[in-house]
């Protein structure tokens, strides 16, 4: 990912009235509604795929993506939702990933340009993106909900042939919880394409639409069932065998939503403890491993003694861990670094609260800005706000 491809805003200012606003929350109430009705039946029905509509175009782990047959002609066909010239197919990717429903939606939200861009580093779902306008901010509340209008590109292979072009869309992204009867939630994903007069086509890309709902629910301890449908038509020239990979591969993005959490868990610890080493002081490091007790002197050879980069602590080499880290630093640079840390550290993080965290870190960047939010930003729709967060089905 170009650096430019996130710090640069192709668009000037989005300025969305009061009634624009309410307008699109009202649409997102009413999609995700409808959306809602219809996964709820196919989830209570045991996720029982009907082949003579769809076609199995890809797998991976326990996530299974299909395609609507292009002859299926019933009425629930879902090709017929979206006016589309390129004859592409809907989508419906269905399955079980392990983890914590809040790990997951804390890897799904972000409403910053910030949160965006650690997002893609984890679950590589766009290659440049924008934030245009934030209709309902996440709180101390309700921390995973989210409305907000976007920009996002994804790149196309043999963009630079010139054969085609990449595909951009504009859209409406909504992020929260659903409460069901039994009191039960689950997550939802929303994107939507919209239009505005403001935000014109660019040149040397092709503007698609988009149309996609994400249903997550935990059902076991650590298992988590995920059911994603939509549409995704890039419009224009696009070569469909060019086309049907890249929106299969999107929908498998919910696989890596959960690491994407945990990660952003974990970076938020280590942030936190280089904080109070900053402060305080980092504590001894030890002479021996922090893991399995084994005296430094002799395998450091000399050099510094690595350390878990949450604990301080020494580790040996057999010990230490590894994990990508994505952080955005001063100069507005994604970096991804190879951190290590200790098995204790990353048990702590793994077991650790998302909710808290997030609640947390919105609370701390209120602080900072001299206000802690405790409502959303749009207050003059607070009643749609708590429509979007507690809706009950």
């Amino acid at each position: 990912m170009g650096k430019e491809r996130f710090t640069i805003n192709p668009f000037p200012a989005l300025e969305l009235s009061d009634a624009e606003k309410n307008q699109l929350l009202e649409l997102g109430r009413t999609i995700i509604e409808a959306n809602f009705e219809r996964d709820d039946a196919f989830f209570k029905g045991g996720r029982k795929v009907d082949h003579r509509r769809w076609k199995l175009a890809k797998e991976r782990e326990h996530m299974l993506v299909h395609t609507e047959r292009p002859e299926y002609k019933g009425a629930d066909a879902m090709s017929n939702t979206m006016h589309s010239s390129s004859k592409l197919p809907a989508i419906l990717s269905v399955g079980r990933v392990e983890g914590k429903l809040d790990d997951m939606m804390y890897g799904v939200v972000n409403p910053t340009l910030e949160d965006m861009r650690i997002k893609a580093s984890y679950v590589h779902d766009f290659d440049g993106a924008a934030v245009l306008s934030t209709i309902v901010e996440p709180t101390v509340d309700e921390p995973f909900n989210s409305v907000v209008v976007k920009w996002m590109e994804m790149d196309i292979p043999l963009r630079r042939t010139g054969v085609v072009q990449n595909r951009d869309y504009v859209y409406l992204e909504c992020t929260g919880f659903v409460r069901m009867a039994n009191g039960d939630r689950a997550g939802y994903h929303f994107l939507h394409s919209i239009d505005f007069p403001q935000i014109p086509k660019l040149s040397n890309r092709v503007r698609g639409d988009l149309s996609i709902c994400g249903f997550f629910r935990q059902v076991g301890p650590n298992v988590i069932d995920v059911c994603k449908t939509g549409l995704m038509d890039p419009a224009g020239d696009m070569i469909r065998m060019l086309a049907v990979p890249v929106m299969t591969e999107a929908f498998l993005s919910p696989l890596r939503y959960v690491h994407c959490g945990q990660m952003r868990k974990l970076t938020w610890k280590m942030e936190k403890a280089h904080a109070e080493a900053r402060l305080h002081g980092a504590p001894n490091p030890g002479s021996a491993c922090v893991t399995c007790s084994r005296p430094s002197t002799g395998w450091t050879l000399g050099k510094s003694a690595t350390t878990c980069k949450c604990c301080f602590r020494v580790l040996c080499s057999g010990c230490k861990i590894k994990k990508k880290i994505s952080l955005v630093t001063a100069d507005l640079t994604l970096s991804e670094r190879k951190i290590n840390f200790c098995t204790a550290c990353l048990a702590e993080a793994s077991l650790s609260s998302a909710v808290e965290i997030a609640s947390y870190q919105i609370m701390e960047n209120g602080r900072k800005s001299g206000i802690i939010r405790s409502v959303t930003s749009h207050s003059s729709s607070s009643s749609d706000m708590t429509m979007m967060s507690q809706m009950s089905m």
